[in-house]
């Protein structure tokens, strides 16, 4: 029998906390939450309660998709030139307010159905008992060996001779359960607040306690960009602060290509790549590029695709996590959320609370943040994005990576939705990147000779395309019947079902 709830992630200990929320009668959103918050504890390199945001589109059956907004937000007066300059990790002021508390309890309160101490219970006992090390979690603590923060927060028991290990978090289960017990304000005015807001006063950070207190107003519930195309309608975060525009473009340019009937060659995957390299070009390089204030996505779009790649253009680093959930209502969920430019975001911790702070200020040395509701909201690459087709069926996709993300999750819609693969079929099918005329990135060991010496010729510079972190997807048929596509690559993606 095919199932008709499920959940996808980059951890295995993640998705079953969605699905046991799912067997105990919570709905998507609820199971969404969960998953985000064991996440949290399961894959702390990339994400965590003090980490940002980040995005959840929320579609309910029947009804116009919602975007919860809680992206990284700076107050207004803050002097963004001042603040404009290289962050080190393991530095207080590498770091922003925290939302993914604000924005997970936003969510939970406007769509969930079950209690905030409910949803929190997997990640406290999972916090409590510990997480098996995947592969992913194994790299970034290598990367963190030795750094003060490991000590306070994780305790290693070694599995076996092969050097598998369980990381347990005594003193952040401490934490979650006091938050359980107190609420998601807590988090904010509560001790653990009111320390880090000391730490990062004493670093220099302008910001106040009061900001500190009021951070969740800044989680808000928008409507999400939408983008028409013939074979679905997308869904994903909004304009300019987000990689949704990117991702349009992406997914445009790829249905322009296949819907002439031809299978990908290496000429198309030559010409899809310049396409996203003038895109990327345009967005960022550029003034107004990345300005939706007085254009519409089909206007900027048809600017964007045909741009000329530039010379070079700015890298971009970060490291993320995402999730999708369904129901059996036929809700679907897909959220993305991080803790920063580097595992383990600032690679400090408050003390005696194993709460790991995330490294947003980063985000200032990429692109100017945008006004909204009295603050300034970063630009990040995020794009969750569920899809309404046609025929009745939606998908919800997301992956982390960087800039990365909406090249990613570009490919594999668009070979879905025009290329007539299946969905595990393109979400497995070879990956290329370009941001610039100076360098392509593709996955040589899924591409053929030509492919690669296609790109060669347009493109200064081809190097291999490594794994940026697992895209997972789910799709829900019109009779309620659901399907995945999980990543086959290094960082494997992961789904479970109640």
């Amino acid at each position: 029998m095919k199932p008709r709830a499920g959940v996808t992630a980059s951890s295995a200990a993640a998705v079953e906390a969605g699905a046991r929320i799912l067997r105990q009668g919570g709905n998507a959103v609820d199971a969404a939450v969960a998953t985000a918050l064991a996440g949290c504890v399961a894959d702390p390199g990339n994400t965590g309660i003090a980490g940002y945001g980040g995005h959840m589109i929320v579609a309910r059956s029947g009804r116009a998709p919602d975007c919860v907004d809680f992206n990284m937000w700076l107050p207004a007066e803050w002097p963004i030139a001042a603040l404009r300059k290289a962050y080190a990790n393991g530095s207080p002021d590498v770091t922003a307010v925290p939302n993914v508390v604000a924005g997970l309890s936003i969510a939970l309160q406007r769509f969930g159905s079950l209690s905030w101490s409910a949803v929190l219970e997997p990640a406290i006992e999972l916090a409590e008992s510990g997480v098996v090390a995947n592969a992913t979690s194994a790299r970034g603590f290598k990367d963190v060996e030795g750094a003060a923060f490991v000590k306070d927060c994780f305790v290693f028991d070694p599995l076996d001779a092969s050097g598998g290990f369980r990381f347990r978090q005594p003193a952040l289960a401490g934490t979650l359960r006091v938050l359980a017990k107190e609420g998601p304000q807590w988090l904010y005015d509560g001790p653990v607040g009111r320390s880090a807001c000391e730490i990062l006063r004493n670093a220099g950070s302008p910001v106040t306690p009061r900001e500190w207190v009021e951070a969740p107003r800044a989680a808000t519930i928008v409507p999400p960009a939408k983008l028409d195309l013939s074979q679905a309608a997308l869904y994903s975060a909004p304009l300019g602060t987000s990689g949704s525009a990117s991702l349009f473009a992406t997914v445009t340019a790829g249905a322009a290509l296949l819907d002439k009937g031809a299978s990908e060659t290496a000429d198309s995957v030559a010409a899809w790549a310049r396409a996203i390299a003038g895109m990327w070009s345009y967005r960022f390089g550029t003034a107004g590029g990345n300005d939706f204030s007085s254009t519409t996505i089909e206007r900027w779009l048809e600017r964007a695709v045909g741009f000329e790649p530039a010379r070079s253009l700015t890298p971009s680093v970060g490291h993320t996590t995402h999730l999708n959930t369904c129901d059996g209502t036929g809700t679907l969920v897909s959220v993305t959320l991080t803790h920063g430019q580097a595992t383990f975001g600032g690679r400090w911790a408050v003390p005696g609370t194993g709460v790991i702070m995330n490294a947003g200020m980063h985000l200032l040395t990429a692109a100017d943040p945008l006004p909204a509701n009295g603050r300034l909201y970063a630009v990040t690459n995020m794009n969750p994005t569920v899809a309404r087709l046609g025929d009745g069926s939606e998908i919800a996709i997301g992956c982390p990576g960087a800039r990365r993300i909406p090249t990613s999750v570009g490919l594999a819609l668009a070979r879905h939705l025009a290329g007539g693969l299946s969905l595990q079929q393109a979400v497995s099918r070879g990956r290329f990147h370009a941001e610039s005329a100076a360098l392509a990135s593709v996955e040589m060991e899924r591409w053929d000779v030509d492919t690669v010496d296609a790109l060669r010729r347009d493109f200064a510079a081809v190097e291999d395309e490594g794994p940026r972190g697992p895209l997972t997807a789910i799709r829900r048929e019109a009779d309620g019947t659901l399907s995945f596509g999980l990543d086959d690559r290094a960082g494997q993606g992961f789904a479970a079902v109640p």
